[in-house]
């Protein structure tokens, strides 16, 4: 008998998947031969701690199971008399003496940290704004950023299936509520019951978590909502904005263009007051996907992510050794994937330098073998994911920060990557690609070195081309550092996002 391991998202409040309940429902995996294996499954919740479910447990969560679909097939039906095909225009109410409340994906995260670093400084500049945060992560490093930002942040809270129902019902009963309905039934193959489901309980980004967050901030009295993230994070806040009757904006990075359910991008920029990007590269993007965006530039400004200047005016200082470091979380449109057969064409052409690789992800496996596989895994420290002070004594050692950015095959790639901001920041050479926003900081063998995307024949000569010169490379160098002190100040970043909230 195989056993696997099955996360409970939503413990306690969200009923338990199905696959936990292996002693009251029979469950097979298949085995490469085709035949049916029994399988009994380690049940843990979101920070992987076991969970225990005796016989009778998994009857209780069985029942559950079965009251949450009774709930959500009762609301749907009511919903889809109730709600008209066609919701109208998003109400606003008058001007409130409210804060602004600022929408977060998560927290703590690895790859959110840009995002906290903005946030603070918006809350140096308007203390009273508040901070929401849709989910928190427990198995996330927790940064120094993340760290003070989660004392000022509030937490959407968790409910279960009965109370949840209420909530929803609640909001039937009103016009707003049966709106947001209408609105997810106006979509093109939209339902009423996209609103509702386990999912909501178990996932606080599903877009169903719109009647909590409208509950959880209306005594706030807010008068504007703003939301990192354009995709699920934007469902939300887009939702409770309607709610509430109040406006709100999204900043965007890249994500606009990754399809997912529920994407609805025509009506989150008809809706928002603002859509914010963070280079003109996504601009030009959004403007290629809806006439309305092009129509109007105006509502699509352009505001970088800056870098708290103060921690990061140390300058690099190159060791004797070649060392090429990257930081990043491991994912394809890293590109990290080239650096092993760029690291066997420097070996070959007697280049010796080595490889320090901070993060984890997906990709760990893969980059491993493909050291194994192209004879440099004796070149190539994996360093595991590391805060942002380790980081940066890795950068203020190393020879050259390395980030071969490429566009994956599902279409997601970066707009500036806050890495290569970091070690420009020090002083470090870096040695990059033209993807996405990246030329607009990183110019070749001025600010940067800038390698062919997805050649790895491109990065080995950018590389060469990077050792082989040390005044080049100082002065490269330095050359970004003055571009990023001069352009990227995340103080002053946060005071034209707030200007653009406030206007």
């Amino acid at each position: 008998m195989k056993t696997r391991t099955v996360v409970w998202q939503g413990w306690p409040h969200a009923p338990a998947p199905i696959e936990a309940l292996s002693r009251v429902v029979r469950l097979r995996v298949a085995n490469d031969d085709g035949t049916l294996e029994p399988v009994t499954s380690q049940v843990v919740d979101e920070a992987h701690r076991p969970l225990h479910l005796g016989l009778g447990g998994q009857l209780w969560e069985l029942a559950r199971i079965v009251w949450q679909r009774v709930t959500t097939l009762a609301l749907a039906l009511l919903a889809n008399v109730t709600a008209g095909k066609r919701p109208r225009p998003a109400p606003t109410t008058g001007p409130t003496d409210g804060p602004v409340v600022l929408v977060l994906p998560v927290l703590p995260d690895l790859s959110h940290t840009f995002v906290y670093r903005e946030v603070l400084a918006l809350l140096r500049l308007r203390p009273d704004w508040r901070v929401l945060v849709l989910q928190h992560n427990p198995t996330a490093p927790v940064h120094p950023e993340a760290r003070e930002l989660t004392a000022k942040a509030t937490f959407l809270p968790r409910e279960g299936i009965t109370r949840s129902a209420v909530r929803v019902l609640r909001w039937l009963a009103t016009r707003r509520g049966r709106d947001l309905f209408a609105l997810y039934r106006a979509e093109p193959g939209g339902a009423a019951a996209d609103l509702l489901g386990k999912l909501a309980l178990r996932h606080p980004n599903h877009p169903g978590n719109a009647f909590l967050l409208a509950d959880t901030i209306r005594t706030l009295k807010p008068r504007h909502l703003h939301v990192y993230g354009s995709t699920w994070p934007t469902n939300v806040a887009m939702g409770a904005a309607r709610l509430l009757g109040v406006p709100f904006s999204i900043s965007s990075y890249v994500d606009f263009e990754f399809d997912y359910s529920h994407k609805m991008l025509a009506t989150k920029f008809r809706d928002a007051r603002f859509f914010r990007v963070v280079t003109a590269y996504c601009k030009a993007r959004l403007r290629t996907q809806l006439p309305t965006a092009k129509a109007e530039p105006e509502r699509v400004p352009v505001v970088y992510l800056g870098l708290d200047l103060s921690a990061w005016s140390a300058r690099h200082v190159p060791s004797s050794a070649a060392v090429l470091v990257s930081a990043a979380r491991l994912v394809p449109k890293k590109g990290l994937h080239l650096v092993p057969p760029a690291l066997a064409a420097l070996r070959a052409r007697g280049v010796a330098c080595r490889w320090r690789i901070a993060g984890n992800g997906p990709e760990e496996t893969r980059l491993r073998r493909l050291c194994i596989d192209h004879g440099v895994d004796d070149l190539v420290d994996f360093l595991g994911p590391l805060d942002n002070a380790a980081v940066q004594r890795e950068l203020l050692a190393a020879t050259l920060a390395v980030l071969p950015c490429v566009v994956a095959t599902d279409g997601e790639r970066d707009g500036i990557p806050i890495f290569l901001v970091e070690a420009m920041a020090l002083g470090v050479p870096i040695v990059t690609t033209s993807v996405s926003g990246i030329p607009e900081l990183v110019r070749d063998r001025d600010t940067g070195f800038v390698a062919v995307p997805g050649d790895a024949a491109s990065l080995a000569e950018a590389l060469a081309t990077a050792l082989g010169d040390a005044s080049l490379a100082r002065a490269v160098g330095d050359r970004g550092r003055a571009e990023v002190h001069a352009k990227l100040d995340v103080d002053v970043m946060a005071r034209q996002l707030a200007a653009e909230i406030e206007r």
